[in-house]
């Protein structure tokens, strides 16, 4: 989002943000101070309608979800695109602009010619005279209106190609943080936001479940890699469902996923574990070759919620050793630590 405001508007909406960020306890640091600096412009009623119902629920902005927010609704797009889309976006104008002048031009034309044909009517005493100036106006009219209606197509094409833009500067962005194959969030999403939320203070109430398909490698082995992308992607889709807008789906690397929930304590990490667990049981895949069902696909869980003074790789190793207490007690099972 572009920041237009003059440097007296802008003072005063950081007087009104500040405030509000003191009130409902929000961290002070410069992605915070964006979020709530454009939430007093109500320049951007969805970001405002998503904070309210967050400032509703929690009582703050956790940072899970301050971050979400911020990549929703102001995250400057990757540089590459960005120039491409925005090289296309100034086509668009520029067009526009050209047509805009010459209707605005046959306008201006046709409006000294009503004045001076109204000037030669006044004068006008014989039937050649009125039928000259008659035919003067007919076709000055004529080109308006086709100056217009050219005007106003290039205005539906360009609200065409717009549209067309938007969508691309959309998946760009949800490019740079989606994993291709199972279309839930990616390693760079989980490493930023897993360190936001351990720098972020007041801390919150953040769990972390690792999850890493049993025997994975064997599967892809004996029945192909396109069974086994069918597989994560199964996975993700199951993941996918049970995460809302309390919880972001990882796919960490390879056949391990990872999911942050947010404002949660053990027991509903552990729930919706388990919930995932049996889901992951209930997969059935097909295998086309053979004309078999695959259906012996389990999944090992670790589990770890945030202690004071956490870091990230504190935290990753905490629950790495969940899973791994999980893969050799077993398997098919949620361990917590």
């Amino acid at each position: 989002m572009q920041y237009s405001d003059n440097s007296q508007q802008a003072a005063e909406y950081l007087r009104q943000a500040v405030p509000l960020m003191v009130k409902y306890k929000i961290p002070p640091h410069p992605l915070n101070y964006a979020l709530w600096y454009t939430y007093v412009t109500h320049k951007l009623p969805r970001l405002n309608q998503e904070l309210d119902q967050t400032i509703q629920k929690y009582g703050t902005c956790p940072a899970g979800l301050e971050t979400k927010l911020f990549r929703s609704h102001l995250i400057s797009q990757e540089l590459g695109e960005t120039e491409k889309l925005q090289a296309a976006l100034i086509s668009v104008a520029t067009g526009l602009n050209h047509s805009a002048e010459l209707a605005v031009a046959s306008t201006h034309d046709f409006t000294q010619l009503l004045q001076e044909s109204l000037h030669a009517l006044h004068e006008a005493d014989e039937a050649p005279a009125l039928e000259s100036i008659a035919q003067s106006l007919y076709s000055h009219t004529v080109k308006v209106s086709e100056a217009t209606s050219h005007f106003q197509q290039r205005i539906s094409d360009a609200q065409k190609e717009i549209k067309r833009l938007q969508d691309e500067l959309t998946a760009t962005r949800q490019d740079v943080y989606t994993d291709a194959l199972t279309h839930l969030y990616n390693r760079r999403f989980f490493d930023e936001t897993l360190t936001r939320v351990c720098n972020s203070t007041p801390k919150p109430l953040l769990a972390l479940i690792m999850l890493d398909i049993d025997h994975f490698k064997k599967l892809n082995d004996t029945y192909g890699h396109m069974l086994g992308d069918k597989v994560l992607q199964c996975l993700g889709q199951i993941i996918k469902d049970e995460c809302h807008e309390s919880a972001d789906g990882v796919r960490f690397g390879g056949e391990e996923f990872v999911i942050l929930i947010y404002e949660h304590n053990q027991e509903n990490a552990l729930a919706l574990a388990e919930r995932i667990r049996h889901k992951i049981q209930a997969i059935r895949v097909k295998h086309k070759a053979t004309n078999s069902t695959i259906s012996s696909i389990t999944a090992s869980f670790g589990i770890t919620l945030q202690q004071a003074f956490d870091v990230p790789e504190r935290m990753l190793e905490r629950v790495d050793q969940a899973l791994y207490q999980a893969k050799n007690t077993g398997r098919n099972k949620v361990v917590c630590i």
